[in-house]
């Protein structure tokens, strides 16, 4: 990608990190397994909390991945936050009931830690304690309207 001298927070180019995790949710849209594996480290792990799931090493992340039952919808990149860290991604599963946001730690110029949070968009509820406030009622109300990716 050339050099970006300006684009440097801690030890990795920001345009770099954003390519990479731009780059492996489109491979992945694309069902393209090769490509997706190029952005990933060898030993990257994955981890899903909604689920209690983790994936260890690349192979396992892309099988995990092409072999996820079809239709998925169109995962759309909406936007990637670079860090001092690594970067971090807002992917819309257009179709869907889910919203999706994944972030990401880099080694050796490569996605190596991640983790993915998916969640089916107005599933969880509020506690009692304020569910019949008029201020969650109207958050609620306001909420059905948006998938909050925009």
């Amino acid at each position: 990608m050339g050099s970006f001298p300006a684009c440097h927070i801690g030890c990795f180019c920001v345009v770099d990190a954003v390519a990479l995790v731009r780059g492996l949710y489109e491979s992945y849209q694309d069902r393209n397994w090769d490509s997706a594996a190029t952005f990933l480290h060898r030993d990257a792990v994955l981890d899903m909390p909604s689920t209690a799931e983790r994936l260890d090493g690349r192979d396992a992340v892309i099988a995990f991945q092409r072999d996820y039952p079809e239709p998925w919808g169109v995962l759309t990149v909406k936007r990637v936050l670079p860090d001092a860290e690594g970067p971090a991604a807002v992917v819309d599963p257009s179709g869907r009931v889910f919203a999706f946001a994944a972030f990401w730690r880099m080694d050796e110029g490569l996605l190596r830690q991640g983790v993915e949070y998916w969640t089916e968009v107005g599933a969880d509820v509020p506690p009692p304690s304020r569910a019949s406030s008029p201020i969650t009622e109207a958050a609620r109300k306001a909420g059905a309207d948006t998938s909050g990716l925009a």
